[in-house]
């Protein structure tokens, strides 16, 4: 940049022109940053996969088109509680390991969580498996050979969310949270303890839904991360733990006598039983 200045200074003796012309470059300079698209609405995607190497391309491009992008290695049904994507992307890559020969029956509790809860599915497919996907049961979800152009499969996304019927709440009860005194209020993303409003984070927020859906069970710092954070955040474990120790503060939970949270050593965290105290 100094050298650029010095240039500038040597090519116009006029101290003042030159000065116009290094505000004018920087201006331009800015407007080209700038020129990507704002992103005032995003629409929130969940992309299951095995390999995320497979998916990357998609991944940058629902990214590039204002979706929040969260990549998983594995399903979690907890997580659509928890995350409340749009829409899933299940990579139904044949794998070696997979407890069942056929990658859709493997997907069979992503399918059934996934209409439990409206969210639509799009399968990917390699060519060899679509072929010999038989009568697999995939109930509305869509199929789609990949690799593909990103675009393609940006194209369908786009497709399949405008086509997704609206459905109110049976009742207000279903955008309810509660555990023990605090109530969370998914519509208006409002957290009240004994019925005083606590003011939290985003990420604090997330992460106090993230437990209150879970079943109890212990949740590592790296799941948490994943979760929370997402597999594209690059962050330490410490960075858990200091959120943790926030939200604490804030819900008035102590870790030696958690009422809330419970510190399982040398694991993560639980939500806490009345055993705990």
């Amino acid at each position: 940049m100094r050298d650029e200045i010095t240039l500038i200074n040597e090519a116009m003796p006029n101290g003042e022109a030159s000065l116009n012309n290094g505000q004018e470059a920087l201006h331009l300079s800015e407007e080209q940053t700038q020129s990507g698209m704002l992103c005032s609405l995003t629409k929130r995607v969940m992309i299951i996969s095995p390999l995320p190497e497979r998916v990357k391309s998609l991944l940058v491009a629902l990214s590039a088109d204002c979706f929040d992008v969260f990549s998983l290695h594995d399903f979690n049904k907890s997580m659509l509680q928890s995350l409340q994507p749009e829409l899933l992307v299940y990579d139904a890559i044949p794998v070696v390991q997979s407890p069942s020969g056929n990658t859709l029956q493997a997907g069979a509790e992503l399918l059934e969580s996934a209409e439990q809860h409206g969210v639509p599915v799009l399968v990917l497919l390699d060519q060899q498996s679509y072929a010999a996907r038989g009568t697999a049961a995939i109930g509305a979800a869509e199929l789609l050979v990949w690799p593909a152009q990103p675009e393609e499969a940006l194209h369908r996304i786009n497709r399949m969310l405008m086509n997704r019927p609206v459905t109110a709440p049976n009742s207000a009860a279903e955008a309810i949270r509660t555990f023990k005194d605090i109530y969370v209020d998914l519509k208006k993303m409002t957290v009240d303890r004994n019925g005083q409003r606590i003011d939290l984070t985003k990420t604090e927020y997330d992460l106090l839904l993230h437990f209150m859906s879970s079943d109890g069970s212990v949740l590592t710092r790296e799941s948490l991360l994943d979760t929370v954070w997402g597999l594209q955040f690059y962050g330490g474990s410490n960075l858990v733990d200091a959120h943790i120790k926030s939200l604490r503060k804030k819900l008035k939970d102590s870790a030696v006598s958690p009422k809330y949270i419970v510190t399982v050593r040398g694991a993560g965290y639980r939500l806490a039983d009345n055993r705990d105290r």
